[in-house]
């Protein structure tokens, strides 16, 4: 049984979650929101998961780690933030598609720290890869996007580090 709390126990609003539908192509407006709404709701996923793993695994891990990770899950909702705002700026409604708990519940396979820490660093190593491509995608036709998704993936190098030095 996994650690993780059930994914029924958070506030997923204003997301609509679901079976997702396939995403739009990457070179249309609705492509391009589509990827900016699946990369919010990553975000959230992601900082239920960083508290998570703070709360089930600070017995087995430095306290350093317990607290780096709760900071981390902060950083995680000010990407959110920026994503979702940006869906305002669209005038793109968030829930408009249904998106997939599919990450965080991936997490309960986690069974240690350790597997916490590595498969995070994985996904969030994918995920920066990810935003850097679709930065240089954007930044012709919508620097606003293309800036927010290369922060984002330049803050997430800290998170994949992370994971190395508490191996």
């Amino acid at each position: 049984m996994s650690k993780f709390l059930s994914a029924d126990n958070f506030d997923w609003s204003p997301f609509n979650i679901g079976t997702p539908i396939k995403t739009r192509p990457m070179n249309t407006f609705e492509g391009l929101v589509d990827r900016i709404r699946i990369a919010a709701f990553a975000e959230r996923q992601a900082y239920y998961a960083f508290l998570e793993a703070a709360r089930i695994f600070a017995d087995e891990v430095p306290a350093e780690l317990v607290e780096t990770w709760k900071r981390i899950a902060e950083e995680e909702a000010k990407h959110e933030g920026w994503l979702l705002n940006r869906l305002v700026e669209l005038k793109q409604d968030v829930a408009e598609m249904p998106v997939s708990l599919g990450l965080y519940q991936s997490f309960s396979k986690c069974e240690t720290a350790r597997d916490f820490a590595l498969y995070i660093s994985d996904s969030e190593e994918r995920g920066r890869i990810a935003g850097l491509k679709f930065a240089e995608f954007l930044k012709v036709n919508d620097p606003e996007t293309a800036k927010i998704f290369s922060d984002i993936a330049e803050e997430e190098i800290a998170h994949v580090a992370l994971a190395k030095r508490f191996e």
